[in-house]
């Protein structure tokens, strides 16, 4: 039997997309978050239309994907839609549940063909190197895991550029730690014992919605350090606020119709088309340049 995503049954089962945030290291959603939402203490938050239009975009793409992928293997054949998997066979893991985008067929071999989008291929490596984001390698090595299938490609589908075919080769001591690591968190679910906090958005909608009710003239006494912190920050962070909103005009001065801001050699910023006719300033928080710069 299918689990329908989004049921109750498939809130609360460890699956392939909620594997990097159980192992923290998603880039969308933290521990905290995820472990409220299996437990059934919070709904999981609506995405918003901007995501929406990614699911759509991204859906869209795994039939055009598919499609590549078949051309770049000839004699295989891939199925139409996606395939669950599901497993009863992992120590501390009563079910464990991995769909993937599509499935390679030729002869008796299987191959997962697991589809992303991406608006930058900066963390794939654009040498092509075949850098695959960590969180995305877990997920996949987990499909491998539950549907007995060792062999998968990971086809990154750009909204710029050509699309890129990375292999996941099998690694059974990366796979047996993933699969204790889920299990800790399928006890933890148990015994009612949720993740540490901190300091990501996604934890702090999470604990939004977790007391959505207010209990009028009710007080809690904070302890001193964590009052006089959270108050130095927040004056703290409008100053720098202030300050960085200078240097983006400066930046922004210099560069004018330019596309990347550079410093010997390295990229230090670059402009992006925004809504409009304006145009938006990213720092690249990845540089070398400060590496090399004297403190």
């Amino acid at each position: 039997m299918t689990i329908e995503v989004g049921s109750p049954e498939w809130l609360r089962t460890p699956t392939a997309s909620k594997i990097p945030s159980i192992l923290g290291i998603s880039r969308f959603k933290s521990q905290f978050a995820l472990w409220h939402e299996m437990a059934g203490l919070v709904e999981p938050e609506p995405p918003s239309e901007s995501t929406q239009e990614l699911f759509d975009y991204g859906h869209a793409a795994e039939l055009a994907a598919r499609e590549y992928w078949l051309r770049r293997n000839p004699r295989w054949r891939a199925s139409q839609k996606e395939v669950q998997y599901q497993a009863t066979h992992l120590p501390g893991i009563p079910l464990a549940v991995a769909t993937i985008d599509r499935r390679g067929s030729l002869g008796g071999r299987r191959r997962i063909i697991e589809v992303k989008t991406a608006q930058s291929a900066e963390d794939w490596g654009d040498d092509g190197s075949g850098i695959v984001p960590s969180d995305y390698a877990a997920q996949v090595l987990w499909q491998m895991l539950v549907s007995g299938i060792y062999a998968a490609d990971l086809v990154l589908w750009p909204q710029y550029g050509m699309p890129r075919i990375y292999p996941i080769e099998w690694d059974v001591a990366v796979a047996d730690a993933i699969a204790g690591r889920v299990a800790e968190w399928v006890a933890s679910l148990e015994a009612g014992t949720p993740p540490p906090l901190d300091n990501t958005v996604s934890t702090y909608s999470c604990l939004r919605r977790l007391h959505p009710d207010i209990e009028r003239d009710a007080e809690v006494e904070l302890n001193p350090g964590l009052a006089s912190e959270y108050l130095r920050t927040v004056a703290d962070r409008k100053l720098l606020d202030a300050e960085e909103r200078g240097l983006k005009n400066r930046i922004l001065a210099e560069m004018g119709n330019a596309q990347y801001a550079m410093c010997h050699g390295h990229k230090i910023a670059d402009r992006r088309n925004a809504r409009g006719d304006t145009v938006s300033l990213y720092a690249n928080t990845k540089s070398e340049f400060l590496e090399g710069v004297p403190a």
